[in-house]
């Protein structure tokens, strides 16, 4: 397989199906939330849209990083919030419907904030270099194309085809699950070269930026006095990213692999910690049960 394929028609295409599937999972009662719970959700795009570029810009203070590695933290801290951040709010006995509206919010803004952010951070980063310069119209149009109208599309096709969806949805999210394991082999094949070098110099600092998104979006979250299940879910919004986008931007707009890999690698490590709270909150609410029982 040729880096040109997988980068120019490949990723473009798998995430646009990510895309699609998140929207086929979503409908405009998701987005009563907003309503319901304006304070959560302020805090929750507050410490998405805001604070994790912020904890981006520490880590890079303190680590003094490559120019290659900074690049793909900011990269990585402006994309949308995960849809694995649903599942993984689930599991861990948070606010699901919350999870879903920040999602849904941020991968319906993020078209048109992430191509200036990014431009506006990586000067002052003081990047010169041609290379990894971001057009922002063009990226924008990219972005609404493979994100934006694949999201619109499956909520309207779930809202006019309410049943045939709701059936489908399952199969289809396995889809693109595997197809997000495939992209993965194929990143790291067409760049098996660089990839130890990569994964060497760069595990230290992708793992901090996704452990430090977790303890202080629960720190503040908890400071905001939000309820419990807000706490968590806010921790895992913070803290799980939509690296398909940011691997597609790296790739395709950008022409940077390395920036893709790690990406990539912050894809795989952000589970990590996702694991031990869903770990932590199934012991606890296991306790409290054996408790009451008691």
């Amino acid at each position: 397989m040729s880096a040109q394929l997988l980068n120019t028609i490949l990723l473009p295409m798998a995430l646009a199906s990510m895309m699609l599937a998140l929207g086929l999972s979503l409908q405009p009662g998701n987005f009563a939330k907003v309503f319901n719970s304006p304070r959560a959700i302020a805090m929750g795009l507050l410490l998405q849209l805001i604070g994790l570029p912020l904890m981006a810009w520490l880590i890079i203070a303190l680590t003094s990083p490559s120019l290659e590695l900074a690049a793909a933290l900011i990269l990585i801290a402006l994309a949308p919030g995960g849809a694995t951040s649903n599942a993984i709010t689930y599991l861990s006995r948070g606010d699901t419907a919350l999870s879903i509206s920040l999602t849904a919010i941020t991968s319906l803004v993020t078209p048109f904030t992430l191509p200036v952010l990014l431009s506006l951070q990586y000067q002052w980063l003081g990047i010169d270099s041609e290379e990894l310069r971001l057009p922002i119209l063009p990226t924008m149009a990219k972005l609404v194309v493979v994100t934006l109208i694949p999201v619109v599309t499956g909520m309207a096709l779930r809202h006019r085809f309410p049943s045939l969806i709701q059936s489908i949805q399952q199969p289809i999210q396995k889809v693109v699950g595997l197809l997000f394991i495939a992209l993965i082999v194929a990143l790291s094949w067409v760049n098996h070269q660089r990839l130890p070098e990569i994964l060497s110099s760069t595990s230290l600092s992708v793992l901090s930026l996704s452990v430090l998104a977790m303890l202080v979006a629960n720190q503040l979250s908890r400071a905001a006095r939000l309820s419990p299940e807000q706490e968590i879910t806010l921790t895992i919004e913070t803290g799980i990213q939509n690296a398909g986008t940011a691997i597609m931007i790296a790739a395709s707009l950008m022409g940077q692999p390395a920036l893709a890999m790690i990406a990539l690698y912050y894809g795989i490590a952000m589970n990590l910690p996702a694991l031990m709270i869903i770990g932590w909150r199934c012991r606890s609410a296991t306790e409290t049960h054996c408790h009451s029982g008691c």
